[in-house]
C-alpha cells in the first residue's frame, strides 16, 4: 500500500439530497446505507484508507451531527477527519474549498460524497505528478453529456481546452469530449483567488475561467465504473452493483 498521508482528501457531505427523500428526512445522502446498513461515506473513506490515504476533511451543512456522531474524529476507522462546517449557510462546491482552505494540504483530493466506485486514485496521482498539474479532473462516459458537465481534452497532452458546465446543449459526445466524474487532485493554488464566504459553483465558476485562461488543467480518462446516486433508481441500480463488485468492497 501507498503512503498517502501528505494528502488531504476533502469529500463533499453538505449535500440534501432532496431527490433521495423520504431516505434523506433522518441522513444526510452521503449516510444512505449501500450495504449492511453502512453509508455510503463510510465505503468512501475506507476505500480511500486502504489505498494508503488517512487524513480527511468533510464539509457539513445538512444534519451534520449524523455524520459527526458517526465518524467522530476518525480514529475508530483508522484515520483522521476533520469537519468544515457550513450549518449556518453552504457555501456549493468553490465556496467550501474556500472556507476548508486551512485544513488542506498543498496537493489535494476532492471528491463528490454521492458518488460510489472501487475507484484507484495512485493513478490519477501519479498523472498528477507527472503533468505538474494545478489540477486534474477525472473523465469518463458513463453516462449522456447532457448529465453533467463536458470537459474537451487535446487528446496527445489531455490538457482540459475547453469546458461546458451543466446545462448545455451537447447532446453527442464528440472525439475529444468527456464527462466530469467528479474525482480531482488540485493544487492548493486553486483555491487562492476564491473569494471568502462567498457560495460558488467549482464546475461553474471556478474551472471555466482557469480553462479560458490557459492554466495546467488535465483530464484524467477513467476506465471504473463512478455512479452518481442522486435519484432513487440511480440508488437501487448503485447497491445491486455494488453487490456484483463486492470482492473489492473494503467492507469485507
Amino acid at each position: 500500500m501507498k503512503d498517502y498521508s501528505k494528502y488531504t482528501v476533502f469529500i463533499l457531505g453538505a449535500g440534501l439530497g432532496t431527490r433521495l427523500r423520504p431516505l434523506t428526512d433522518t441522513v444526510p445522502k452521503v449516510m444512505i446505507p449501500i450495504y449492511k446498513g453502512k453509508p455510503l461515506l463510510e465505503h468512501t473513506v475506507l476505500l480511500l484508507k486502504e489505498q494508503g490515504f488517512i487524513n480527511f476533511v468533510i464539509n457539513l451543512h445538512y444534519l451534520p451531527d449524523v455524520i459527526k456522531n458517526y465518524f467522530g474524529d476518525g480514529s475508530g476507522f483508522g484515520v483522521n477527519i476533520q469537519y468544515s462546517d457550513e450549518s449556518d449557510r453552504a457555501m456549493e462546491t468553490g465556496g467550501a474549498l474556500k472556507k476548508a482552505e486551512a485544513f488542506l494540504s498543498d496537493d489535494f483530493v476532492f471528491i463528490y460524497g454521492d458518488e460510489l466506485h472501487f475507484f484507484d486514485f495512485h493513478k490519477l496521482i501519479e498523472f498528477y505528478k507527472e503533468k505538474k498539474a494545478l489540477g486534474v479532473v477525472t473523465l469518463n462516459r458513463s453516462n449522456d453529456p447532457w448529465m453533467g458537465d463536458v470537459a474537451e481534452i487535446d487528446l496527445i497532452t489531455k490538457k482540459v481546452v475547453k469546458w461546458y458546465a451543466r446545462s448545455h446543449n451537447i447532446k453527442e459526445f464528440g472525439e475529444n469530449q468527456y464527462l466530469n466524474a467528479g474525482l480531482y487532485i488540485l493544487s492548493k493554488e486553486i483555491i487562492k483567488d476564491i473569494p471568502e464566504n462567498t457560495p460558488l459553483r467549482f464546475d461553474i465558476h471556478i474551472i471555466p475561467p482557469l480553462v479560458d485562461a490557459g492554466a495546467d488543467i488535465y483530464g484524467f480518462l477513467a476506465k471504473e465504473d463512478i455512479l452518481d446516486i442522486g435519484t432513487p433508481e440511480k440508488y437501487e441500480f448503485a447497491k445491486d452493483w455494488y453487490i456484483k463488485n463486492i470482492d473489492k468492497s473494503p467492507f469485507k
